[in-house]
């Protein structure tokens, strides 16, 4: 009697080949993707984290301006500061003034007044501010970058229906407070951000000259109405 042997079936060489091609194709695209999904999510970290950057800073500006008091101020050869200063013409411009508010956890032995400058150099947007308001008592001053990636920092002032660039009153003298201060900001990716902060008027109270700058003072609350945007919403 014949037996019958079944033959085993066996890959070829040329189907191996195949499927090493194929396992290749699904492999390189499967890292693609997953590449793809890397970055992007990279991206959205960066974004979100840059959107977070921008609210910060623009709340803090507006928190500042909220707060500004009608305080003059003696720099270090004791001569008298007008009440807010800021140019917009000039490379570096800036926005100086005196704000109240500023909180007092640990008690320290300073007052809730807060001299401070916001000043656009470079690409940065950078926030100087003193521990006392007058630097003939201690003139540290510390600085802390705000915004990055900053093309122009426009600072206008509105005076009898005109927009000023600036606000610059000779030393020794109060002068006067503008009757609004328009903030431009334009960034490199997010183009123009922009507020309209209506200023109080000071002219019955000012108190600045009384105030002892280790007392308590400014603790009234705010200065003016806070920010707007152009269309004048709150």
């Amino acid at each position: 009697m014949k037996r019958f042997h079944s033959k085993q079936a066996a890959f070829t060489l040329t189907e191996i080949l195949v499927a090493l091609f194929v396992f290749s194709v699904v492999v390189a695209g499967a890292l693609q993707v997953f590449t793809f999904l890397q970055k992007a999510t990279d991206s959205n970290d960066k974004q979100i984290q840059r959107i977070r950057e921008v609210q910060m800073a623009v709340r803090q500006l507006e928190e500042d301006i909220r707060y500004l008091v009608p305080r003059t101020r003696r720099d270090e050869y004791g001569d008298t500061s007008p009440l807010i200063v800021g140019e917009s013409s000039s490379v570096n411009s800036y926005l100086e003034f005196t704000r109240a508010g500023w909180r007092n956890p640990a008690k320290l032995s300073r007052s809730e007044l807060q001299h401070l400058k916001y000043e656009f150099v470079d690409d940065e947007l950078l926030r100087h501010h003193w521990i006392y308001v007058d630097p003939a008592q201690d003139g540290q001053e510390l600085t802390r970058v705000m915004l990055t990636g900053v093309t122009e920092f426009k600072v206008e002032f509105l005076e009898d229906d005109n927009w000023k660039e600036d606000w610059i009153i000779d030393r020794g003298t109060k002068g006067t407070m503008p009757e609004a201060v328009k903030i431009t900001i334009e960034l490199n990716d997010f183009g123009e951000i922009y507020r309209l902060f209506p200023m109080a008027d000071f002219a019955s109270n000012e108190r600045g000259e009384s105030e002892d700058e280790n007392g308590r003072g400014g603790e009234s609350g705010p200065g003016n109405d806070g920010g707007t945007d152009v269309r004048g919403r709150r």
